[in-house]
């Protein structure tokens, strides 16, 4: 693992992930303490992979582990800021599922362990979508880039919840009887208990 803390954002869609980051980016405790890095997704495009092969899913783990690297190379060895990335290197396996793949075959494929996964983060903070105890809350295409409806990102905030939870750094944070101000907060105190702050 990198000596620097990675910390993944994860959860299904409209979880509150970008909102959080934004956030993080303006708030005087964490601004300048962190780097965040973009979802792996938004740098395969262009790739001419259909998500609808397995070989995607595996490019996205690569990809993730990739952008990950690169952040620590660049920030060198005096740089202490912690790497929060937009969803972690284990979240393909969600889409996998999706897909109707079987989840042993995930780990086969891209020849990795579950453990390998856990090991590259020092904890996971799992924003549940708001399709999950806050529907109202749930925007999807064309109001939001999502195409998911909510059933389908229930679906896949819970195989991203079996893929995390494992980890003995995983905090999930849901929407019962929050609004965004409280999951926000609930949020920002999990990732300073998660990095010692």
């Amino acid at each position: 693992m990198s000596v620097r803390a990675r910390i993944v954002l994860t959860g299904g869609p409209c979880g509150g992930k970008s909102a959080l980051i934004e956030e993080l980016s303006a708030d005087s405790a964490f601004a300048g303490h962190f780097v965040a890095l973009p979802e792996a997704i938004f740098t395969m495009r262009l790739a001419g992979i259909s998500p609808r092969e397995k070989l995607f899913q595996q490019a996205m783990v690569q990809r993730q582990i990739e952008l990950e690297e690169e952040a620590d190379r660049a920030l060198g060895w005096e740089d202490r800021r912690i790497i929060i990335c937009h969803r972690g290197s284990l979240d393909p396996i969600a889409y996998w599922r999706r897909s109707g793949w079987p989840q042993a075959e995930f780990f086969e494929y891209t020849a990795m362990t579950r453990q390998a996964h856990y090991s590259r983060y020092a904890g996971v903070i799992h924003l549940a979508t708001a399709a999950d105890g806050a529907p109202d809350a749930y925007a999807r295409w064309p109001a939001a880039h999502r195409p998911e409806s909510p059933e389908e990102a229930i679906a896949l905030d819970r195989w991203l919840a079996d893929a995390w939870s494992g980890h003995p750094g995983y905090r999930r944070i849901d929407n019962v009887g929050r609004d965004w101000a409280a999951k926000s907060l609930a949020a920002r105190s999990a990732l300073a208990e998660l990095v010692g702050g």
